[in-house]
């Protein structure tokens, strides 16, 4: 081996130590479990977990003890969770699922395969597919059959075997331990990492568990949710929770459809949970940057007020307008009394008379108006209109001649004239 490789496997070795040493941090060591020797102690076997121990997933056992649980693998391996580490715990049955699972939401991480995890799932599955093609079409349609009741037989058996493990747990009294289950009726779809994923509501939280990395929310940790990007020609719209530790990084549901806001919002008002709306998408790592810099400074320039603020510009807008409108149209004195002490008296006259040619021009012209719907309302025939408008070209031609001989008298009278005024001057 070289001395360049050498160095190069120095450096491997340092940056593994380095990185073990920084998921080492801020990592609290759990307490020792206490067994318990009651042969009667809630058991599931045949359970794989999440995350997977080693490079391939094995089967195990989870057993409940004293102050918390135990996974142990068929290969020996053990994973503990204390009661009094579990933050919130789920029970999701396999109805329109593929799984039956327990999910734990820790406290404190636990070191699986040299990295942390908050998240512990142990979990079954319940669908399987199977084609068999060396049998006629009769006889597999009954397979088909016998196969989906004995699905539904193995769900039923797998959903109360977890159910009573739940109610063993819950029923302990020194730790408290309340497993929540998903609304699916609440459900809403959307993409909180690279898939579109489904989300449910629980009790308190919003979790996806189905898919890997699980998705959880806990809604007292949060301070407002922001929607963005809400526009009636929008298909989509994104959801963007800030927690109450303005250092933790905010999370992110993209691409909801715009048919679920009207649930979420009444969801969120039933939990009591601030939310606002906008147009646009907001650059929430500069936000936040700007917040933790100043807390104080930022909550005296208003704090959260910005996200409602293209609302109350348009109420503002829509109110200025409305004043100018209404100095544009008042009256003013003037208007209001035209014959004032201050104005003379051929103003007033002035004022009447353009009053009176006022109402006499309306006059005239509500008689031509009347005239003509008379006229309208008769309705001639087109034989009748073809008699008059040739009247109308023989008066015109008439007109026309009569107008051509004034014309060409005009000129022989003036010349008449002129000798005659010549004589009366001598």
């Amino acid at each position: 081996m070289s001395v360049f490789q050498l160095i190069k496997e120095v450096q491997k070795k340092f940056r593994a130590r380095e990185s073990e040493k920084k998921e080492l941090e801020g990592y609290v060591e759990q307490e020792s479990l206490v067994l318990s020797t009651n042969k009667g102690n809630a058991r599931l076997k045949d359970l794989y977990m999440r995350p997977v121990i080693g490079s391939r997933r094995v089967q195990g056992t989870l057993e409940a003890h004293l102050n918390g649980l135990r996974y142990t693998t068929l290969k020996g391996d053990k994973v503990d969770i204390l009661y009094k580490n579990v933050k919130h715990a789920f029970f999701q049955p396999s109805k329109n699922e593929m799984i039956v699972l327990l999910h734990f939401h820790l406290k404190h991480p636990l070191i699986i395969g040299k990295k942390k995890h908050k998240d512990m799932q142990f979990y079954t599955e319940v669908g399987e597919i199977m084609t068999d093609l060396g049998r006629t079409q009769h006889l597999h349609d009954r397979d088909d059959l016998m196969a989906e009741q004995a699905e539904r037989e193995l769900r039923a058996k797998l959903d109360n075997a977890f159910d009573s493990f739940r109610k063993k747990v819950e029923s302990q009294q020194q730790y408290h331990i309340d497993f929540e289950k998903p609304f699916r009726e609440l459900a809403f779809h959307g993409v909180p990492y690279r898939s579109t994923v489904l989300l449910q509501p629980t009790t308190n939280c919003l979790v996806n568990l189905t898919e890997q990395p699980p998705f959880i929310i806990v809604l007292d940790e949060l301070e407002l949710v922001h929607f963005e990007r809400v526009q009636f020609h929008m298909r989509n719209f994104d959801m963007v929770f800030v927690f109450k530790d303005y250092k933790k990084k905010i999370a992110m549901v993209s691409s909801i459809p715009m048919s679920s806001l009207d649930s979420i919002k009444e969801w969120f008002n039933s939990c009591d949970i601030k939310y606002t709306e906008g147009i646009q998408s907001l650059n929430w790592t500069k936000i936040m940057k700007t917040i933790n810099d100043d807390p104080e400074g930022f909550f005296e320039n208003g704090g959260w007020t910005f996200l409602d603020s293209g609302s109350d510009n348009e109420e503002a807008g829509s109110g200025d307008e409305d004043s100018e409108g209404s100095d544009e149209y008042k009256p003013t004195s003037d208007e209001e009394e035209p014959g004032s002490e201050g104005e003379g008296s051929g103003d007033g006259d002035d004022s009447d008379e353009d009053y009176t040619s006022i109402s006499e021009n309306s006059e005239s012209d509500d008689e031509e108006d009347v005239e003509e719907n008379s006229e309208e309302e008769s309705g001639k025939d087109w034989d009748e209109l073809e008699e008059e408008a040739k009247k109308a070209d023989k008066e015109q031609a008439k007109l026309t001649e009569e107008d051509v001989i004034s014309k060409r008298k005009r000129p022989n009278e003036s010349k008449g004239q002129g000798p005659n005024k010549k004589k009366s001057k001598h």
